[in-house]
């Protein structure tokens, strides 16, 4: 064998070998240009988050995943300038209709917490008060405005469905005039329906039962919801930054190959892209809040006129996944903080 010969083969072998490789982790090309000194000192949102500003913390998790609850955690305004935490509590069949409800004050503070088991009842919050009902019976609390756990009964009208049809308008009627609140369920019971009517008039919650004679949706300008306002919500599916927060710099790390998939029966496709450390910001307060993602990937095209579009991607030739740093900012200078469906963190100044 003469020399070029040999060159050629020892060649040949190690190409081969470096292929080899390089697809066993499925990486195709690595970055060696060291990250712009600029963005050294930001870092991960977690508990190790160190900053003379600001502390992290893990607020709540939750077991329950995307596919069976996808916004598990959310957050609402409540009465004496409060907000209010509902976190699913499913850990097993056994607490499957489980909540956790905090209460938390204006300084970002956990006040009161609740437990809340809704396999009997659904509970409705309407400013002061906690609405239990099911298609029975109803009870309210008043713990939001005093975290009184204490129940109290509904006054039922009409009960044994001897009120006339005009009495019972004019009651409605009423309520909706002069009462603070009032929401409609329907109940269907042995193929006969009825409309139950809540209502608050005079200082006190009651309950109208109205036999109608076939089956009524209710719209969501009449139903309880509409009295809760959720602001925040874990688990959004959007590649795209909420308008609070700014994007800074991408420092690319891998060439890899990884897959999208569109879902509704539409064939996936797969892209070849740089993933890296992503690096934001957004402002707490009267103060900027920095941070990085890692494992990003950052895609852009003609479609929606190149908008920054984030994945994470955990592995070469998996599935990529959205990635949408989404915050909840408090005017009192806190913050709540989620990537995902299942956790959820609390930042404060110190």
């Amino acid at each position: 064998m003469n020399k070029t010969t040999l060159f050629t083969s020892v060649l040949s072998t190690t190409i081969l070998f470096i292929s080899s490789l390089t697809s066993c982790d499925g990486i195709i090309e690595r970055n060696n240009e060291p990250l712009d000194a600029a963005y050294a000192n930001f870092e991960e949102i977690n508990e190790k988050y160190h900053s003379d500003i600001f502390e992290v913390k893990l607020f709540c998790e939750t077991e329950v995943t995307h596919s069976s609850s996808p916004n598990p955690i959310r957050i609402f305004p409540s009465v004496n300038d409060q907000l209010i935490v509902s976190c699913d509590a499913e850990k097993n069949d056994e607490t499957q209709s489980n909540m956790l409800y905090y209460k938390i004050n204006s300084k970002g503070i956990t006040e009161d917490t609740l437990h809340l088991s809704q396999n009997k009842y659904w509970p409705e919050f309407i400013d002061d008060f906690i609405i239990f009902t099911n298609d029975e019976k109803a009870y309210y609390t008043t713990w939001p405005q005093d975290g009184d756990t204490t129940t109290h009964a509904f006054k039922v009208l009409n009960e044994d469905l001897s009120w006339t049809g005009e009495k019972i308008n004019q009651k409605i009627a009423s309520a909706k005039k002069d009462g603070k609140y009032w929401f409609l369920k329907n109940v269907t019971r042995n193929d006969h329906y009825y409309m139950q009517f809540f209502f608050y008039q005079n200082e006190q919650w009651q309950m109208l039962w109205q036999e109608i004679p076939a089956y009524r949706s209710i719209d969501s300008s009449e139903d309880a919801g509409r009295y809760r306002d959720d602001v925040f919500w874990t688990g959004e599916q959007d590649p795209y930054l909420p308008e609070n927060v700014t994007f800074l710099h991408f420092h690319p790390e891998e060439k890899l190959k990884y897959s999208h998939h569109i879902g509704g029966g539409s064939p996936g496709y797969s892209v070849k892209n740089w993933r890296g450390k992503a690096f934001f910001k957004t402002k707490i307060g009267d103060r900027d809040f920095n941070f990085f993602e890692p494992h990003i990937a950052v895609e852009k095209e003609r479609f929606d006129d190149y908008k920054n579009r984030f994945y994470t991607v955990l592995e070469a030739n998996y599935s990529a996944l959205h990635f949408r740093p989404t915050f909840y900012i408090s005017p009192h200078g806190f913050a709540f903080y989620s990537s995902n469906s299942q956790s959820m963190y609390l930042i404060r100044k110190k």
